[in-house]
């Protein structure tokens, strides 16, 4: 896997010494104990760099949760015992149907798609790893530059 895993666990040791750290933030102590149930099984999620990239994202968004000393959805509910689901469908404001495709692998159904993931050049991969505001709004703002001849 090499310098790109070495690293994605850099970034997930990173994550988990700040949860670690502001644990104490979750004022409740189920909480705490879901936070630690979460951070024990996003250090076994390493068989991949594909899972490694999707746990450094839960890893992330588990940090803004307890850094706001609440857990918000989908850390108020037990890990999974299986792979961890694309977190898209998870988030807050994230694509809240999947299809299976012929592989049983969860893929988000076209039509449920926000408007703005649809005109992504990602699909919204980025957008989905944001964070959203519990309150307020998310305003999101790109330049990019067409190359002339494929227009």
């Amino acid at each position: 896997m090499g310098e790109q895993a070495e690293n994605l666990n850099y970034d997930c040791n990173y994550n988990m010494f700040l949860a670690k750290i502001m644990l104490s933030n979750l004022t409740r102590t189920e909480d705490r104990q879901r936070a630690v149930k979460w951070m024990k099984k996003l250090t076994t999620c390493n068989r991949s760099i594909e899972e490694m990239k999707l746990r450094n994202d839960f890893m992330y968004y588990l940090v803004i949760n307890i850094q706001q000393g609440e857990l918000q959805p989908p850390f108020t509910e037990n890990p999974p015992t299986a792979q961890l689901p694309n977190i898209a469908h998870l988030l807050p404001g994230g694509i809240a149907e999947v299809e299976v495709d012929e592989f049983g692998d969860q893929q988000p159904s076209q039509a449920t798609k926000p408007m703005l993931y649809e005109n992504s050049p990602d699909g919204g991969a980025f957008l989905a790893a944001q964070p959203v505001p519990r309150c307020g709004a998310f305003c999101y703002l790109a330049v990019v530059a067409r190359d002339p001849k494929h227009e």
